[in-house]
């Protein structure tokens, strides 16, 4: 069964932001389960979240860790919005914002860099989930207005 899903996401070098969660754009990794915290299986290894985070990235297509922590945003908005990850495919679609001035420059690479990647299965906190993202479309975030 396949299920739809839509996960606005802003990738920040500080936070991950969700609808409904906010995370540090961190995580470690290992070989063995993390004993505590939110952690997400995938390919062979463990990934926990943490404080610390990822050092700025201009492009943040460079390498998987954005990607990974893309995994997070989505699993956590499906266990928000109570979706039954376990015998579901679920399509995303992700709208991602980028800052507005790298946007012309990044805005096609970092869309690309979430598609045709195929079905994506781990587990979140033990959870088995089968995610394939259908498209990705990049927008420039709003600028913060004191």
């Amino acid at each position: 069964m396949y299920q739809k899903i839509i996960v606005p996401i802003d990738h920040g070098n500080r936070n991950m932001k969700t609808e409904h969660k906010v995370f540090t754009s961190g995580f470690v990794e290992g070989d063995c389960r993390p004993a505590l915290g939110e952690y997400l299986h995938y390919n062979g290894r463990y990934y926990a979240l943490a404080e610390q985070r990822i050092p700025y990235m201009r492009d943040k297509t460079v390498d998987d860790r954005f990607f990974i922590l893309t995994l997070f945003a989505v699993a956590m908005e499906a266990e928000k919005q109570m979706l039954n990850a376990q015998d579901t495919i679920l399509q995303a679609v992700l709208p991602v914002g980028l800052p507005p001035k790298h946007y012309g420059a990044l805005y096609r690479k970092f869309e690309d860099y979430f598609r045709g990647r195929g079905i994506q299965r781990f587990t979140y906190k033990g959870i088995p989930y089968k995610v394939e993202i259908t498209d990705a479309a990049a927008f420039p975030k709003e600028l913060s207005v004191p």
